[in-house]
């Protein structure tokens, strides 16, 4: 594939995922929309409590892209978002993460 058609499906996907977080009540917006066009860093902006790095790619690397996910999120809790086949909203698509960040969650949703 080449590098375009892979940077097109890239925005289609993270935009889908901005769309899911704002019908979740959640202000975003892709990463490339919010630096003109240019991406670096996180592929989501917005007020979502974690850090979310988008893919959406037929093979997965999940070694790869939670590599990539920790770098981006800093001292944040990184997430992957990536795509299921023949899902078109995101809200259906996967989301990966490691234990601890989940431990991390459940425990602030406990008030912990």
């Amino acid at each position: 594939m080449s590098g375009s058609t892979s940077r097109r499906k890239g925005n289609a996907a993270e935009v889908e995922v901005v769309h899911a977080l704002e019908r979740a009540g959640f202000q975003a917006m892709s990463s490339r929309a919010a630096r003109g066009g240019y991406q670096s860093g996180e592929d989501i902006v917005t007020n979502f409590p974690l850090s979310i790095e988008v893919k959406n790619q037929t093979r997965l690397d999940l070694a790869g892209w939670w590599a990539q996910a920790v770098e981006q999120a800093g001292d944040g809790h990184p997430v992957i978002v990536h795509k299921r086949v023949g899902k078109g909203q995101a809200e259906d698509w996967w989301a990966t993460m490691d234990f601890q960040t989940l431990i991390s969650l459940v425990r602030i949703l406990r008030g912990d």
